[in-house]
C-alpha cells in the first residue's frame, strides 16, 4: 500500500474521531497523520525514482480486462483467379473495392502479351466488409485458389495498450515531480534523463499500436490475376487422363531435347569455323616441319 492510500486513510479516521468524547485518542491520530504527512513530504528523490520505476514495469489488470474484450485479428488473403477478359476485370476491381469502402495499396500489370494478360492487386478493405469484398473479386472470374490468413494479435495489443498508459502514469508522475520539487542539480538532471527515456519508449510504443490497429482494422487481400481466353477448371484425373498425360509430358521432354541439342549445334558452328581458321595454319605449320626432318 502506497503512502498517499496511507495518508488518506489516516485522515478519514481523524474526521472520524472528531465527533467522538475521546480526545486523547483523536490527537494520537493527528499525530499519526502529520508523522505521515511529514515522512512523504521529506522523501528523497532517489526514493521516488525507485518507486516510479517499479510503476514503470507493473500491469494493470482492469486495463487487460478491458481491452481483451475485443478480439484483433489480422487477416490476410491470396486470390489467384483466372479470366477471360482481363480489361474487364481491370475495370471492374477499382469499383468494387471503392463500394467496400477499401483502397488499392498496389497494382501491377503485365501487358507483353496481348491473349495472357496478367496482373497483381493489393487491396485493403475494412474487416467488416472483408467476406463481401472476397464474395465479388471471385464473382469476376474462376478462382484457381484461395488462402486464408488469420492472426490473432489481441493479446499483444493488449499489452502495448497498457504499457503505454503505465509509461504515461508514470511520465505525469515525474512531470509533477519536476514542478514540485526543488533539489540538487544532479537528481534534477536524473530525473529529466528518466523523462526522456520514457516518452521515446512510449513513443515506440504508440507506432507499433498504430500498426497493429491498422492490420487488424483493414484486411490485406492480395489478388493475382491471369487471362485464359479458353479456360476449362482441371477436373479430377482418370487412368486414361494420366496415361495421356504422360504421353504428351514425354513428347514434349523429347521434343525439348531435340531443340536443345539443334541450339547446341548451331551454337557451336561460329566456334568450329573460328578454331578452323586458328588450327589450320598450324596444322600446316607443323607437317610441313616435319617433312623438312625427315628429308633432311
Amino acid at each position: 500500500m502506497n503512502r498517499t492510500l496511507w495518508i488518506g486513510i489516516a485522515t478519514a479516521l481523524l474526521v472520524a474521531g472528531c465527533g467522538m468524547p475521546e480526545a486523547g485518542y483523536s490527537g494520537k491520530m493527528a499525530s499519526v497523520d502529520t508523522a505521515e504527512a511529514a515522512a512523504y513530504e521529506s522523501e528523497s528523490a532517489d526514493a521516488l525514482m525507485s518507486a516510479l520505476a517499479e510503476a514503470d514495469g507493473s500491469g494493470n489488470a482492469a486495463d487487460r480486462a478491458n481491452g481483451a474484450t475485443k478480439r484483433r485479428i489480422i487477416y490476410q488473403t491470396r486470390l489467384s483467379m483466372v479470366v477471360e477478359d482481363y480489361q474487364v476485370f481491370e475495370a471492374k476491381l477499382p469499383q468494387l473495392v471503392r463500394d467496400h469502402d477499401g483502397f488499392v495499396s498496389n497494382a501491377e500489370t503485365n501487358r507483353r502479351f496481348r491473349d495472357e494478360q496478367s496482373g497483381t492487386w493489393v487491396v485493403r478493405v475494412p474487416v467488416d466488409r472483408y467476406d463481401g469484398f472476397l464474395a465479388g473479386v471471385m464473382g469476376l472470374g474462376f478462382a484457381e485458389s484461395r488462402k486464408e490468413d488469420a492472426q490473432d494479435v489481441t493479446e499483444e495489443y493488449v499489452d502495448v495498450e497498457s504499457r503505454i498508459k503505465n509509461s504515461q502514469r508514470l511520465e505525469q508522475r515525474m512531470v509533477d515531480l519536476l514542478e514540485e520539487r526543488s533539489g540538487k542539480l544532479s537528481d534534477v538532471l536524473e530525473i529529466e534523463r528518466e523523462l526522456a527515456r520514457v516518452r521515446e519508449e512510449i513513443e515506440r510504443m504508440q507506432g507499433r499500436l498504430r500498426v497493429l490497429a491498422d492490420r487488424t482494422t483493414l484486411a490485406t487481400v492480395t489478388i493475382q490475376c491471369r487471362e485464359e481466353r479458353k479456360y476449362t477448371p482441371p477436373a479430377a484425373p482418370t487412368f486414361t487422363s494420366r496415361i495421356g498425360q504422360s504421353w504428351s509430358h514425354s513428347l514434349a521432354s523429347l521434343r525439348l531435347t531435340a531443340e536443345n541439342a539443334v541450339v547446341l549445334a548451331v551454337g557451336a558452328v561460329p566456334w568450329l569455323v573460328v578454331g578452323g581458321f586458328v588450327l589450320l595454319p598450324t596444322v600446316w605449320w607443323w607437317r610441313r616441319r616435319r617433312r623438312r626432318r625427315r628429308q633432311g
